[in-house]
Order: structure tokens, then C-alpha cells, then sequence
């Protein structure tokens, strides 16, 4: 009885600790994403979207640079945030991709 309740010890403590990992990932995540927000928001502004598609925008943009981490391509800068940003305008507005500056900022 001794020999199987020592492995169970063990892993009833493995399985916390993989929760723990997972909420300190999560908390991570959460933070690394408000942190996004707040740099993509000022980025959007000086890109001239307009003030009501800025948080839609950069939520859009957030979720697609999660998706990118998760394939291993994640590459942000500003002009990478600027072309995430205007796509994410143009699926909110159905504009078209080629559509000019004045139909996508509003």
C-alpha cells in the first residue's frame, strides 16, 4: 500500500504544479496582451484610424499576433502592427482590401 501511495504523492504534485504553470501562463499572457494593447492603441492613433476602431482594432490585432506566437512566426514592430491593424479595420468595416485611407479610417 506504501508503494503506490508514494507515486500517487508524486503525482497528486505534478498535476499542481501544472496547474500552477498553467495560471502563471495565463496571468503572463493576460499581461503581455494589455502591454500589446496599450503600445498597439497609440500606434493605431498615429496611423490615423479613426478613435471608434482603435480597441476593436487592436483586440483584432492582439488576437492575431496570438495566433502567430502559436505558429512560431511572431514577428511585431510597428510596421507589422500597422498592417494587422488595417486589415483588422477592413474585416470590421467590410471594406475591401484595397479600399483607400478615407473609407477605412472613417
Amino acid at each position: 500500500m506504501k508503494r503506490l501511495a508514494l507515486p500517487l504523492l508524486v503525482f497528486a504534485s505534478l498535476t499542481g504544479c501544472d496547474v500552477a504553470t498553467d495560471l502563471a501562463s495565463d496571468a503572463l499572457a493576460t499581461e503581455v496582451r494589455a502591454q500589446y494593447i496599450a503600445q498597439c492603441e497609440g500606434v493605431a492613433e498615429s496611423a490615423g484610424i479613426a478613435s471608434e476602431n482603435v480597441t476593436v482594432a487592436c483586440d483584432c490585432s492582439a488576437d492575431n499576433f496570438a495566433t502567430d506566437l502559436k505558429d512560431g512566426e511572431l514577428q511585431i514592430g510597428r510596421a507589422r502592427i500597422e498592417e494587422v491593424l488595417k486589415i483588422c479595420v477592413q474585416k470590421q468595416l467590410g471594406a475591401p482590401g484595397d479600399a483607400p485611407a478615407e473609407n477605412i479610417n472613417g
